[in-house]
């Protein structure tokens, strides 16, 4: 992973003790692992699991050291008869193997001090980390560990608001190819706008084709509401009529300082800026190589209670997560098309073989997801303090570079800046080129923090998007 650099303040707050060690024990991890489950459970925490892992670690000597193994073989085999199973011989062989993973991970953390490396861990607040003691962990995560050769995610990490995970009861995810047609991706966009504007929140994969046209599909909810809201046909009293509509939350297949394609990247910014989020079981510096996919599609079959597979061919990962939604008794739903198209093949074999009731219509959604709602938001959790009028977050002047951004955080007035000087050099400010500008002074920037400060400065108004590029809005010092 990553060594993080040192930003002036961090955007979220420091993640619990409890689940800090859980990202700990992530660290140690290669993927979804159910014996590191078994292990937690038997110890009754996290923090109790990593002591014992720290304290059993080879290099250590003496009874405290022995005293520390025996009793993770314990621990081990109590976790076990928690999930409904024995150990077996062949069980503590694995277990004893998986253990040696563990230990030489943790000898490439900075520390082993773990309880000090809550910046190392989030990008020094870029990004949040909760488990399953936070009031925003979505608990149907849990399902997949029903079975013992499952395993739920011990955290997650994430950008943008965390409160998107809880704001509906029974999501919608919808997925397919990535090399979906105009029809697949029409359909995926379509279902998703519907169901977004009945509050649903709407997941996927971030990826291209399908998974990226669901997104904008939730996202252009929002601007259809505020249309019909201006042109006076809305039907609600709400002053934001944005409030009614659902979130869009993607899940990636590696951590969050390699989210992609980067081509998405003005979509993953949008979805933040409009209360969306993107999550990660993995810790930021993760690669998300290919095997890596089948185990995300675990989440996103997981977090929904209904899932719209709208184009898939034979082969397709889409049907991986199809799988992974019945084995969880989710709902499955699949959209036929032209059986001379290889692109529809997936989706037909599905409806046939009775695996995916048939989507006959974009209206018919309504009939088959649960009733409309408003999303369930609560308040806004680590809301920062607003600066007083006429001082910056540092309690000074507003002169200089950021002077009238009183709103914005010191790190959102270094983007206000690159956006700028990126205007004064007659470059188009995309993403791209904005993290580029950024790095000429801080090598380390990356593109999660960018992501979050575009999406808070569009919804303080200080920033607006057209055509794919940001422009600084007029009135906003040094405009």
């Amino acid at each position: 992973m990553e060594t993080p650099h040192s930003p002036t303040e961090r955007r979220y707050p420091p993640p619990d003790r409890e689940t800090l060690a859980r990202a700990t024990l992530t660290y140690c991890l290669d993927g979804a692992d159910a014996i590191m489950y078994a292990t937690i459970k038997g110890a009754g925490s996290g923090t109790e699991a990593l002591r014992l892992i720290i304290g059993s670690r080879p290099g250590n000597a003496g009874a405290a050291a022995a005293t520390a193994r025996r009793t993770l073989d314990h621990v081990f085999a109590v976790g076990l008869a928690r999930w409904g199973s024995k150990v077996t011989p062949q069980g503590t062989r694995a277990f004893h193997k998986a253990l040696a993973g563990w230990h030489a991970r943790l000898d490439t953390l900075p520390t082993l001090d773990w309880e000090h490396l809550d910046g190392w861990f989030t990008m020094d607040g870029a990004q949040w980390i909760i488990g399953p003691t936070s009031p925003y962990w979505p608990h149907q995560l849990q399902d997949l560990s029903t079975r013992r050769d499952w395993a739920s995610p011990l955290c997650l990490w994430g950008v943008g608001d965390v409160r998107a995970l809880v704001s509906c009861a029974k999501p919608v995810a919808i997925v397919g190819s990535r090399g979906a047609t105009d029809y697949g991706r029409a359909v995926a966009r379509d279902v998703a706008m519907r169901c977004a504007a009945s509050g649903h929140l709407i997941v996927s994969g971030g990826a291209l084709g399908t998974d990226a046209a669901a997104h904008w599909g939730a996202l252009a909810a929002v601007d259809e509401r505020v249309r019909r809201s201006r042109g006076g046909m809305a039907d609600h009293d709400d002053a934001n009529p944005a409030n009614d509509i659902g979130r869009t939350v993607a899940v990636f297949a590696g951590g969050l300082n390699h989210i992609g394609p980067s081509t998405n990247l003005p979509l993953f910014e949008r979805m933040v800026g409009q209360g969306g989020a993107l999550i990660s079981e993995l810790c930021p510096g993760t690669i998300p190589e290919a095997r890596r996919f089948l185990l995300r599609n675990r989440i996103i079959a997981a977090l929904a209670s209904t899932v719209v597979v709208a184009q898939a061919r034979l082969r397709s990962g889409a049907l991986s997560t199809a799988n992974w939604a019945n084995d969880l008794n989710r709902e499955v739903i699949a959209v036929p098309g032209p059986i001379t198209m290889p692109h529809n093949a997936g989706c037909n074999r599905i409806i046939a073989d009775h695996q995916a009731m048939l989507l006959a219509s974009i209206e018919e959604i309504d009939e088959l997801v649960h009733p409309a709602h408003k999303p369930e938001l609560g308040e806004e959790p680590w809301k920062e303090p607003e600066a007083a009028e006429g001082d910056d977050a540092d309690g000074n002047g507003t002169d200089g570079d950021g002077g009238g951004d009183v709103t914005a955080t010191a790190s959102q007035r270094v983007v206000l800046t690159a956006i700028r000087s990126c205007r004064r050099r007659h470059e188009p400010v995309t993403c791209d080129t904005l993290l580029a500008r950024l790095r000429e002074d801080d090598p380390d920037a990356g593109m999660p923090r960018l992501l979050a400060d575009l999406g808070e400065l569009e919804a303080r108004g200080l920033i607006r998007r057209e055509r794919g590029e940001v422009w600084p809005v007029r009135g906003t010092a040094g405009t």
